[in-house]
């Protein structure tokens, strides 16, 4: 019975085109971390605390119960640098050249994956969308301008603990964020990436169509959140050990470097949405994670300020999305 369940479940996978699996890999993450906030705070802290929380969690908390010592056991036994966050970067960037260059080369991985999608999308999909490549173009562009900041930072400007350190489940997580977003963003213009390759003048079509649609609107909103993210980082890096951040966006926020982030993923979502969508599946199904993930980040960051700082401190602050939350 078992077994028979196993291979129906596959073979249901097996029918769907890439970009479902994307989503159900980005809904099926952020489902899990949905589930996690429904635990008590004890066990929640465990599974999810990292750097200075989950130091200051371990200080304060008293003799845990039987099922908190078996779950912090398995914790302690998994754990990793907190400085591995650099990983994610550079695997963003090498997957960004990678792509790049299979869309260059008309590369056989990206063939197989695009041909994939097509045998499941609309043939009409594309049909009357004259930007649709200058769009694929314009998502990648942005998530390799992502991806090289943020490694920049995690190696030259952000500090990290001696000793800080995360679940290796965490590190994971990042991992398979980066790896499947670097899909997510192209995966639906498929049609127009196979036509691309069979056109005549190529070079002449790319330059118009990046010119083309919504893309120079959401590229100067993203432009503005990936400047700001990174004045926040620079602040961060800036402070002392454990002092409460007062400048720029964090005179509103607890955490705007997130609020940031979200607004990048949010305009990707915009430029790489197929012709009669007003956002990329895959793209907002990945903003779910993301927010769902900082979201939580969020609140324990805002519950560690009070506790050092005092509630006065932030009482005036968003913690991640104005006026909503």
């Amino acid at each position: 019975m078992a077994h028979a369940a196993a291979a129906a479940l596959w073979d249901l996978a097996a029918a769907q085109p890439p970009s479902q699996w994307c989503q159900a890999v980005f809904l099926g993450a952020a489902g899990s971390l949905l589930v996690l906030q429904a635990l008590p705070a004890s066990l929640r802290g465990l599974l999810m605390d990292y750097g200075p929380r989950a130091t200051t969690r371990q200080k304060q908390q008293p003799a845990p119960p039987p099922l908190q010592r078996l779950v912090g056991a398995a914790t302690r036994a998994g754990q990793v640098p907190h400085a591995w966050f650099w990983h994610f970067y550079l695997l963003s960037v090498a997957a960004s050249a990678f792509w790049a260059w299979q869309f260059g080369t008309g590369g056989r991985v990206l063939r197989a994956l695009a041909e994939r999608q097509q045998q499941h999308a609309a043939a009409a999909a594309e049909v009357g969308d004259d930007d649709a490549l200058g769009r694929v173009v314009a998502a990648w562009a942005m998530m390799a301008l992502q991806g090289t900041r943020r490694l920049y930072e995690s190696l030259v400007v952000m500090r990290t603990g001696e000793g800080s350190s995360m679940w290796f489940v965490h590190w994971v997580l990042g991992l398979t964020f980066y790896a499947v977003m670097s899909i997510s963003i192209w995966i639906e213009r498929s049609a127009a990436i196979l036509a691309f390759w069979e056109t005549q003048h190529p070079a002449r079509i790319l330059a118009s169509h990046i010119l083309a649609s919504r893309v120079p609107a959401c590229l100067a909103v993203f432009l503005w959140a990936w400047t700001k993210q990174h004045a926040c980082h620079a602040h961060l890096a800036s402070l002392k050990k454990y002092t409460l951040p007062t400048a720029g966006l964090f005179r509103y926020l607890v955490c705007p470097h997130y609020t940031c982030e979200c607004l990048v993923y949010l305009t990707i979502a915009f430029v790489a949405a197929p012709a009669g969508r007003f956002c990329s599946g895959p793209v907002l199904c990945g903003l779910a994670f993301v927010v769902a993930n900082l979201g939580a980040t969020a609140v324990g960051t805002r519950r560690w300020y009070v506790q050092k700082f005092g509630a006065e401190a932030v009482a005036s602050r968003w913690t991640m999305i104005p006026f909503v939350f």
